[in-house]
């Protein structure tokens, strides 16, 4: 019996290590329409990531892949609505429902603890929604070159939004995504700005030098990530002043160790 016991058990141990490690591609229905998931099996707290404007989940491959190396966490990319390999159910998207969209999905993968996430640019805007729908489940995040409360004020919004209505028609073609992205930009960042004061999630933020912007506008911006990094105590602040707004391309070793570094400190 005791022998049995131990060749179920072994065989228990290398089941379970043979699953760390594998990746899954899959599309998960949340309702009226489906959302693509990438997912690097593994051990320990998921980390999620959250893509800019525009972007799907693949831009993360190279940041994954040097997590991958170094820690058992299960990595988590996927495509927002309308994006990539994701549908969209046209009639009813905005920030609010989209992050509804995706705690739901977590779910349904079995992702049903507590979350590490890493977010770029207006993905930003995503995760502090779901902190703010999730404040004790989400345990730490990496926001890399966010677009803050600070900068993406009311009237900047409006006028964001409105460097893209006279293509309106062409972006919808290209983009079904992008085209509603637009049209809830104003949404999308009043609630940011709603949400953003009740954050209190330990943060790293990471800082580009080189910004999307010119002139005095990158300053903005760049003024904009660092106060709002200095909000909260429990927030760190780095500028990496040589990478521009995808820093993770220009200096992906930086955001690795970062990742790894909060990541190790809150799990």
């Amino acid at each position: 019996m005791k022998i049995m016991y131990s060749l179920i058990t072994a065989m228990m141990m290398l089941f379970q290590a043979a699953a760390i490690g594998q990746t899954i591609d899959t599309l998960v229905d949340v309702g009226r329409h489906k959302l693509h998931f990438n997912i690097k099996t593994g051990a320990g707290i998921p980390i999620i990531f959250e893509s800019g404007a525009g972007n799907d989940g693949s831009v993360w491959t190279e940041i994954c892949k040097r997590l991958s190396q170094r820690i058992e966490a299960p990595l988590i990319t996927y495509d927002r609505a309308g994006f990539g390999k994701s549908e969209i159910d046209t009639n009813n998207i905005n920030i609010t429902t989209e992050v509804k969209d995706l705690d739901l999905a977590l779910n349904k993968l079995k992702f049903t603890g507590n979350y590490f996430f890493v977010a770029h640019s207006l993905g930003g805007n995503y995760v502090m929604k779901f902190i703010s729908n999730n404040p004790n489940k989400v345990k730490g995040a990496v926001f890399i070159d966010i677009v803050s409360p600070y900068f993406m004020t009311s009237q900047r919004a409006t006028y964001t939004k409105n460097l893209f209505i006279d293509s309106i028609a062409a972006i919808k073609k290209e983009s079904i995504g992008f085209y509603h992205l637009v049209l809830n930009y104003e949404n999308t960042s009043e609630v940011m700005r709603k949400v953003a004061p009740a954050v209190k999630t330990p943060l790293t933020i990471i800082a580009s030098g080189i910004t999307p912007f010119e002139g005095e506008d990158r300053q903005q911006f760049k003024n904009g990530v660092k106060r709002f990094a200095l909000d909260n105590k429990n927030r760190t602040y780095i500028l990496a002043e040589n990478a521009e707004h995808y820093v993770f391309y220009d200096d992906p070793e930086l955001v690795t160790q970062e990742i790894i570094k909060l990541y190790q400190l809150v799990k």
